[in-house]
């Protein structure tokens, strides 16, 4: 017999000798396991409050609001209160935060004072603007309903035997204590005379959310009026979306996602939702090995992620170049360039703040200082004036969220820049003096 077709003949006998346990391993195999099931989806959880704030003996509150007075200070067991040292009208700005569990709420503010005029500017946890110089007369009142996302850092644990992380990795000092990240959610009434007459709160998780992801070129800021662009962007929409700004100094691409990150705002989003990623300032630091990319490789290869995993969730994604340095040089501008490369390839929205902003520091020339904290960290003023940039590209590049833009927006001629509005001027809150000379209400 030929050796080699002995050898053959063997060959195949061992094969199908092989093949029979093995298919019958692999059956065995394909029966489902416990833990290859997909989680199901947590509970919903009803979460509503109502408080009415500075009655006299005369009034009265509903059955269903729970009273407040100016000493009633805020505890983790009383789950409410005035927060951060403040009372109303001793102190401008003051804080009041409710203990809630973690999602989108529906807050609409009652307003006014019936023994004076009030003018009241509105934020939420770190900083969100939601509304600007809301005025009575004596006796009026106004209402304003909007949107705040409340967080914690913590993740689902992974089954066992899976990998992955159960909290966001934090490394910054100081972040762990940021307002957006602790057990309640946290309201700012500043304003010539702010005046708080009654506040109700309702979990309210089919909103469509509108996440925000990058670096400290975007992140909020630990105190102050101002903030980056999605800090300060709220007040140009209507009360019909949430906002939540994952981003975080020191942040990359990569980064983003080896941090568990991503990971939180993927366990929030739902079909419907919208996700704005800016990324570069970090991601072009090669003195970071562990966090650099490069812009046609590396860079390209984690927009991919983002794209794949809001994609899988029936999100959209929109890329947002990042905004250049005070310099107005080129040092961001090759990310910027691989950015729009990678939003014409796989045909995604992308609103190209690096070139408006460049048009935007030209603008103001010599003044471009005043835009900025430092060489890359913006003002207020900055954050300001980006903000109203990326509304117009929302209204131009991304249709499905420009629909909810307010009516009365005004866009701004990014070589024609706006002065700074007069919110900016405002107590910065905590860590600064406040003004102690309120009358109370």
């Amino acid at each position: 017999m030929n050796p080699a077709l002995s050898f053959a003949r063997r060959l195949v006998i061992f094969s199908r000798a092989a093949c029979l346990p093995l298919f019958g391993a692999a059956a065995l195999l394909a029966q489902p396991r416990p833990e290859d099931k997909p989680l199901p989806p947590p509970p919903p959880v009803h979460a509503e409050f109502k408080f009415s704030f500075g009655l006299t003996p005369a009034q009265t509150a509903p059955a269903t609001y729970t009273a407040v007075t100016d000493h009633t200070l805020y505890t983790s067991e009383r789950g409410h209160g005035f927060d951060l040292g403040t009372k109303p009208g001793v102190d401008t700005p003051f804080f009041f935060s409710v203990k809630i569990p973690e999602g989108n709420y529906r807050i609409t503010v009652t307003l006014g004072d019936p023994a004076g005029e009030s003018n009241t500017t509105i934020r939420t946890e770190s900083g969100h603007l939601m509304a600007t110089g809301l005025a009575t007369t004596p006796g009026q009142r106004v209402t304003r309903t909007f949107y705040a996302n409340v967080r914690r850092p913590q993740l689902p644990p992974p089954p066992a035997n899976a990998p992955g992380g159960s909290i966001v990795h934090m490394f910054l000092a100081g972040e762990a204590e940021a307002r957006h990240w602790d057990e309640k959610l946290t309201l700012e009434f500043n304003g010539p005379r702010p005046c708080l007459a009654a506040l109700e709160i309702v979990k309210d998780d089919r909103v469509p959310t509108l996440f925000t992801a990058g670096d400290s070129t975007v992140g909020d800021p630990r105190r102050g009026p101002g903030g980056n662009w999605p800090t300060q962007l709220c007040q140009f929409l209507k009360p019909e979306i949430s906002l939540c700004n994952a981003a975080e100094g020191g942040e990359t691409t990569k980064s983003f996602i080896t941090g568990q990150r991503l990971d939180k705002a993927l366990s929030q989003m739902k079909a419907g939702d919208f996700f704005l990623v800016q990324f570069g300032h970090n991601d072009s630091k090669p003195q970071w090995p562990q966090s650099y990319t490069e812009p046609a490789t590396t860079f390209k290869a984690y927009l991919h992620v983002f794209l794949a995993e809001t994609r899988r969730r029936g999100a959209t994604l929109v890329l947002v170049t990042p905004m250049e340095r005070r310099a107005n040089g080129d040092t961001v501008g090759p990310w910027a360039r691989a950015m729009r490369e990678f939003a014409t390839q796989e045909n995604i929205p992308l609103i190209d703040q690096w070139a408006a902003s460049k048009q935007l520091w030209t603008a103001l020339g010599p003044n471009v200082g005043s835009a900025f904290a430092d060489q890359t960290h913006l003002s207020g003023y900055g954050g300001y004036l980006l903000s109203k940039l990326m509304v117009a590209g929302i209204r131009q590049n991304v249709p499905d969220l420009a629909r909810f833009i307010a009516d009365d927006f005004q866009p701004m001629d990014p070589t024609r820049p706006e002065t700074p509005p007069a919110y900016l001027k405002e107590s910065p809150g905590p860590g600064a003096p406040r003004a102690r000379n309120r009358p109370l209400p």
